[in-house]
């Protein structure tokens, strides 16, 4: 701004800064036909940025293809704003009923000298709401969203897990690792000195894989489709398998939909969407899958809701439950257990907590909802704040500075409203025309902000979806909130001091 105005000043005579307080800015009409067409030409280019975001996002090669539509959007707000400031005047000017209203035609010019001279601040105030609205709503969603995920996808207070058919020799384990990888998680816990009573609701489970059981097999004909739309998947690595009745013992305990399999068939298990979608297409197509020599079909079309591994957001990219027969000992490549705390929840976690994180001594992993819960809370502060700093921060720049700006314009049109008074313009038509005039000046960026937004939170909502979060309406009403309170507030006390500095002395 110290640049501009520099480059302006040094231009003027000093005649014309001694009297300039009592000129209007003097009005460059564009050609309108030529505004016209820049207008159209960069609405078209804003609806590419739409679509790219929305739309095409699936199409995008890679992360860095979001900088077309990014690039294209902020070069299209800047003509958006420059051709309306040549084509708003004319417009108006055309309409002879509203132009010569009231003090409409005053506060029309005064408008329009303005934003010829800001396009390029109102182009950078446009994109920082924009920015403010998205980050802010996509950040209380990511809040909101991981707070309420622990419950769900936490429902048990420990899990724990230990590793099966591992080469120990080649591992290089000790001999007490050895000695308790050889027990089950009961021996374990009782011969190491520990209360095996203080679990309760225990479930354990195994896993298993198959070397020709990887995603590229488990997609069938939809492989070289998949390849060719998601190019970055690992389609080499193995699919983890679980025995029928082992999903059922824990999805009667994790209150997740049972499955009954007959002899032939299998069924997939997931919650990550973009995953599940993928997998959904091949099970559409009746994609079958090899495992010990026996051919297997789906029972269902479409995976089925449901996980293993407690966590805090829809993180299971798709397992296979199979008939009990079809798996062998071999295969299994993990053994786990599932339980809740039997008594004083904080005691016991210590107690647990402090057993399990000696590794000098066992071969576990393990997992808390405590840990769980309060990864989830940090993260979910961390995000809260970066969100609420950058948005707020952005927020009030945006504000500050067509504050400052009105407030000057105010300051340098006191002789202006003068004249008015002069030739018999009353005090309640004179604020109705400041109203008007700062109202269009915070409006008009704003406006064209929201409309962005929409799109951007479309897009966000989509990020959003592949971490396993969900966007919601209440965090799109705590940021409208901030930006009536804030930019509304600016809005407010930049009026009413305008008002204060154009009255009659």
């Amino acid at each position: 701004v110290m640049i501009f105005n520099t480059i302006n000043i040094s231009k003027c005579k000093l005649i014309d800064l001694m009297y300039s307080n009592k000129k209007s800015e003097k009005i460059k009409l564009k050609n309108p036909l030529f505004c016209t067409i820049v207008f159209i030409i960069s609405c078209i280019a804003l609806g590419f940025a739409y679509y790219q975001v929305t739309g095409g996002i699936e199409k995008m090669a890679d992360a860095n293809s979001i900088f077309v539509p990014i690039g294209v959007g902020a070069i299209s707000t800047f003509f958006v704003f420059w051709s309306l400031s040549g084509l708003l005047l004319k417009i108006f000017i055309s309409m002879k009923n509203i132009y010569y209203k009231g003090l409409n035609s005053f506060t029309l010019r005064q408008f329009s000298s303005k934003i010829n001279t800001m396009t390029f601040s109102m182009t950078i105030i446009c994109l920082m709401l924009f920015i403010t609205i998205c980050v802010l709503s996509s950040a209380l969603s990511m809040k909101n969203s991981l707070n309420k995920n622990v419950i769900e996808f936490s429902p048990r207070d420990i899990e724990i897990s230990k590793p099966a058919n591992v080469d120990l020799e080649v591992n290089d384990f000790t001999d007490k690792q050895i000695e308790n990888y050889k027990l089950s998680f009961e021996e374990i816990f009782t011969k190491n000195g520990f209360d095996f009573k203080k679990f309760k609701n225990i479930v354990y489970f195994s896993l298993y894989a198959d070397d020709y059981v990887t995603l590229k097999s488990t997609l069938g004909t939809y492989y070289k489709t998949a390849k060719k739309n998601y190019p970055f998947l690992r389609y080499d690595d193995y699919i983890v398998l679980m025995k029928n009745s082992d999903y059922n013992n824990l999805a009667n305990n994790f209150n997740l939909e049972k499955i009954n399999l007959n002899s032939d068939q299998y069924a997939v298990v997931g919650n990550y969407k973009e995953m599940i979608d993928i997998k959904n297409e091949a099970l559409k197509r009746n994609t079958e899958i090899i495992v010990n020599q026996r051919i297997y079909l789906p029972k269902y079309k479409k995976a089925i809701n449901g996980f293993y591994e407690m966590g805090s957001q829809k993180s299971e990219i798709g397992f296979i439950v199979l008939p009990d027969d079809a798996l062998n000992e071999n295969q299994k490549i993990s053994n786990k257990m599932v339980a809740d705390y039997n008594g004083n929840q904080d005691d016991i976690e210590k107690d647990v907590t402090s057993f399990l994180n000696n590794t000098s001594k066992y071969i576990i992993t393990f997992n808390t909802k405590k840990d769980i819960r309060d990864a989830s809370v940090g993260l979910g502060a961390i995000v809260t704040f970066l969100g609420l700093y950058l948005g707020i921060i952005f927020l009030i720049s945006c504000a500050a500075i067509l504050a400052l700006k009105e407030l000057s314009e105010s300051s340098d049109n006191v002789e202006k409203f003068v004249v008015l008074r002069k030739i018999g313009v009353d005090e309640q038509e004179l604020n109705k025309a400041l109203f008007k005039q700062i109202g269009i000046f915070f409006m008009f960026p704003l406006i064209l902000a929201i409309i962005h937004s929409i799109f951007g939170v479309m897009f966000c909502n989509n990020i959003l979806k592949t971490m396993g979060v969900s966007f919601n309406l209440k965090s799109v009403i705590i940021t409208s909130l901030f930006i009536i309170f804030i930019y509304g507030g600016y809005f407010f006390i930049t009026y009413i001091c305008s008002k204060n500095i154009i009255k009659e002395k």
